[in-house]
């Protein structure tokens, strides 16, 4: 070994043991700490050997290598075989993963996920009533990922296998016969829901969405919709008398004039059901009967951002499907007044799951009553698109209208 200064090296007896131990003869070490990068003059001193006489604590890292793919984006599209009922859902396992798909329309349903590459597991997928109580058919095969970054798998409807699926064991498939009672055929007049969304204040984006979302639900249940976008024509009691419900899907400010609002109330009093979603409580606020209706009139909200709500009632249609808790991610309302008083309460958030909530340990954010003779029920979701695309928040209010409309 060489010094800096290019004289030999020379090691006495007395540093033998030392210089061994850390470095032996040799000029650098993966291991050898605080004398990388260094030699020993002839007193023992270090000099530093680096081009730019940095010390040893300050060489830079070496560049790790570029990411290597590792994961695919795999689009799974599932056409189902057919089937009506208002509480279907479609479920797919592969592996470690168990996903749930959301409903696009008809019977056709997706799952998009994050897979390994170059993995194979057996692929399951289950067509379920009764939200998720009842298997109705189920697909099985081998799928291997590739290394491409996205992928798609399709699945149609005669793969399924539904004849192994027989509750009852009595030689009928659960698909062909009407196990949970929901099969909307057996209704001798289909329910009709109107879909109002008017705007007088804030309108929000999420209103197509919502919309179509209201549209392929109700399709899915066997009802029948109209669309009103202006109230004009439409909030006459000749013409409420054909629904069962009205949603008031996001709407803002003052819609109805006082004729139309008399002709409402009527409609209510006559047993009509009212669906109230998200900005819904940001309306008719010189209505008094119909904050009374809604429950409580919106207030303030924080940014959007996730948030955990308690499920007070779990056995009512809109949350029936949920655990103890349910988190996602939206735009949460803080209301004027707490409605717990005048409604019966089934979603309250917990202030302690995000930022900016201002109503303190009691706050509920969806709840339904009986009202002056007919129904309400009303969430505080739905601010946001992406809202009306997650299958439990499109059970929630598939339940709040199969509430409204008496079902």
């Amino acid at each position: 070994m060489r010094n800096y200064l290019g004289t030999p090296c020379v090691i006495t007896p007395a540093l033998l043991a030392s210089v061994l131990m850390l470095t032996g003869c040799s000029s650098s070490s993966s291991d050898s700490g605080a004398l990388a990068g260094t030699d020993l003059l002839n007193d023992g001193t270090s000099v530093d050997l680096l081009n730019d006489g940095a010390g040893a604590d300050e060489v830079e890292n070496v560049a790790a290598d570029p990411l290597i793919q590792n994961t695919t984006r795999v689009s799974f599209d599932i056409e189902v075989p057919a089937y009506q009922s208002d509480a279907l859902q479609v479920r797919l396992t592969w592996g470690d993963q168990d996903l749930s798909a959301a409903w696009v329309g008809d019977e056709f349903w997706n799952i998009v996920g994050e897979f390994p590459t170059n993995t194979s597991n057996l692929l399951s997928v289950f067509f379920n009533d009764n939200n998720g109580a009842i298997t109705l058919a189920s697909f099985e095969t081998d799928f291997q990922t590739g290394a491409n970054e996205a992928e798609s798998f399709q699945v149609t409807a005669d793969q399924f296998d539904s004849a192994r699926w027989d509750s009852d064991n009595d030689g009928v498939s659960n698909l062909d016969e009407s196990i949970a009672g929901t099969d909307p055929l057996e209704v001798a007049q289909p329910m009709r829901v109107l879909l109002f969304s008017e705007t007088r204040g804030f309108r929000h984006d999420s209103i197509p969405s919502a919309l179509q979302a209201l549209q392929e639900l109700m399709t899915s249940a066997g009802y029948e919709t109209d669309l009103a976008g202006d109230s004009n024509g439409v909030f006459t009691e000749a013409n409420l008398a054909n629904y069962d419900a009205v949603v008031w899907a996001l709407t803002s400010g003052d819609v109805l004039e006082a004729t139309e609002q008399a002709a409402f109330e009527n409609y209510i009093r006559d047993g009509g059901g009212y669906v109230g979603i998200h900005a819904a409580s940001d309306t008719e606020y010189d209505w008094p009967w119909y904050g009374n209706l809604v429950g409580a009139y919106f207030q303030r909200h924080p940014q959007i951002q996730s948030a955990t709500m308690n499920v007070e009632n779990g056995s009512h249609a809109s949350t029936t499907h949920l655990g103890t808790t349910w988190t996602r991610t939206d735009e949460w309302y803080d209301f004027r007044s707490n409605p717990r008083a005048q409604v019966n309460v089934l979603l309250t958030l917990d202030e302690s799951t995000y930022s900016g909530g201002e109503m303190g340990d009691d706050h509920p954010i969806a709840w339904f009553h009986e009202f002056d003779g007919g129904r309400a029920w009303y969430t505080g979701g739905g601010h946001t698109v992406d809202s009306y695309r997650e299958p439990d928040f499109r059970a929630h209010l598939l339940g709040g209208i199969r509430y409204a409309v008496g079902g």
